[in-house]
């Protein structure tokens, strides 16, 4: 270890036996917010045949997050590993890795952490390493080898500077690892605003990448620029983890599930052999329409719900997309989708470039029309490593603002905002929801007492909705561990 520096880094060596993997935010997006880190579980399973004990703590599921951190600490902690995934509540984060002891080495991963290496190291002095990009073959090389030098993907303080390893070439999709739910000190429950809604819920990845080009779209790239190739797991492979999942409701977090239009029959097939039980919901091209074998299959294998990148009801955006579709094509796979007895939400894109305000507001009046269920409006936002890069190029009047979404001189993010308030209001009419309600009871998806129970819990999900932006505007204050028990930490 000569040459690395005093503090976190100098601490590293071979032989950790406890491991303390922490997902650091309190609030997550309402409609995220039940979904288990499951990137942060990869990494713990990649390394748990190496150690004596990991445990893992999500913030968002603990009622006292400090005093599990000073748990921990107490029964002794080898080594700190903190998921860093997104921009919001960047400062609290940052303030919980700063509470963490010192004396504890601590490794920070995570695709936000990927962007903001610098950043990161600077606002937490206590970071000794940061892994870039994929976390699970670069973490279990650190922990067997105690040191970050000529690791792969990771980056570390040395010498009173930061040393970047060679960056880490992606892998295909692995058929052998994933998360061991037993390990798990939380039960996931569909939720709104923290209310249980009564359904068990979990989610697995069956598939990494996409084969598509969509221009605006950085899923084919990692925050490094490498290109991900589409990798899919084998249907018994799939079937071997979801006989692991006691949750009734599953989303496949996969970019796209029916790339392979006969694998995905087989995993079909092979979940209705098992007589599982469970409903499933993923993200589909339009093109999953046109194969109506696969889509009687899917729902008696139980999927109920199928999430859509449609993107825009104008076709010139649709070319200038690459979506590989024209909206005359959108209504002819809707026609057949809204037979299926499945639920379907459309992505819907607003701000894109050369639309105005009228086309965009036509987006909701577009997905009533061809029968979408639900609709999730996202604002046009730039990925490093995009081709959106060359369109910018050639509009000087667009420009990228916070958080990396793309703005014009005509439509800001106020005029933005108002389009999307105005969009969600006119495509969620009374009757609209009524409509909802009536199709889950008649599918199955969700079930009438699930509904009922949403029905009665609707006041209190109702006040914490309105009360939202001023929970979130709250600065929370920094978990406290305490001199005393920060030094319990340091490694023996």
């Amino acid at each position: 270890m000569a040459g690395i520096d005093s503090g976190p880094a100098a601490k590293v060596s071979a032989g950790f036996r406890r491991v303390v993997c922490i997902y650091p935010y309190f609030q997550e997006v309402p409609i995220y917010e039940f979904f288990p880190p499951l990137g942060l579980e990869y990494v713990a399973a990649a390394i748990e045949d190496l150690v004596q004990d990991i445990r893992i703590l999500d913030f968002r599921m603990e009622d006292d997050a400090g005093r599990s951190v000073r748990d921990a600490i107490r029964d002794g902690v080898d080594l700190f590993c903190v998921s860093v995934n997104w921009p919001y509540e960047y400062e609290s984060v940052c303030d919980v890795i700063r509470s963490l002891p010192p004396g504890v080495p601590t490794v920070v991963g995570g695709k936000y952490a990927t962007e903001m290496v610098e950043d990161l190291f600077r606002a937490c002095p206590n970071i000794g390493m940061i892994v870039r990009g994929d976390g699970e073959e670069t973490l279990r090389e650190f922990v067997e080898t105690g040191s970050p030098e000529g690791v792969e993907g990771m980056s570390f303080r040395r010498d009173g500077g930061i040393v970047h390893n060679a960056n880490r070439d992606l892998k295909p999709v692995s058929d052998t690892l994933f998360p061991n739910r037993r390990n798990r000190r939380y039960r996931y429950r569909v939720s709104y605003q923290k209310v249980d809604l009564g359904y068990g819920f979990d989610s697995m990845i069956a598939s990494r990448g996409c084969p598509y080009k969509c221009k605006f779209c950085s899923f084919k790239r990692n925050p490094l620029g490498q290109k991900r190739e589409y990798t899919a797991r084998s249907p018994e492979s799939v079937i071997e983890e979801l006989r692991q999942i006691d949750a009734k409701f599953v989303a496949f977090l996969d970019d796209n599930f029916f790339v392979n239009a006969k694998r995905s029959e087989r995993i079909c097939d092979l979940i209705i052999r098992e007589k599982m039980g469970k409903l499933f919901a993923v993200n589909a091209r339009i093109s999953v329409a046109f194969h109506p074998r696969l889509l009687k299959k899917m729902h008696k294998a139980g999927f109920r719900l199928l999430m859509i990148g449609i993107e825009s009801a104008q076709d010139r955006s649709l070319k200038q997309l690459e979506k590989g579709f024209d909206t005359a094509e959108v209504r002819r796979a809707f026609e057949i989708l809204r037979k299926s007895n499945m639920m379907t939400g459309g992505y819907f894109i607003i701000g894109l470039i050369g639309e105005s305000r009228l086309e965009m507001l036509e987006q909701g009046a577009f997905a009533s029309q061809i029968g979408v269920d639900f609709i999730h409006l996202n604002r046009l936002r730039f990925e490093k490593y995009s081709a959106l890069g060359e369109l910018l190029k050639d509009h000087p009047e667009y420009y990228i603002g916070e958080k990396n979404r793309i703005y014009s001189k005509k439509y800001g993010p106020a005029e933005i905002n108002q389009i999307l308030k105005a969009i969600r209001n006119r495509f969620f009419s009374p009757v609209k929801i009524l409509s909802l309600a009536w199709k889950g009871i008649r599918i199955g998806f969700p079930s009438w007492d699930i509904l009922l129970r949403a029905a009665v819990l609707f006041p209190l999900i109702l006040w914490k909705l309105l009360t939202r932006k001023r929970r979130r505007n709250r600065k929370r204050a920094p978990i406290e561990l305490g001199p005393a028990t920060a030094a319990r930490g340091t490694r023996r």
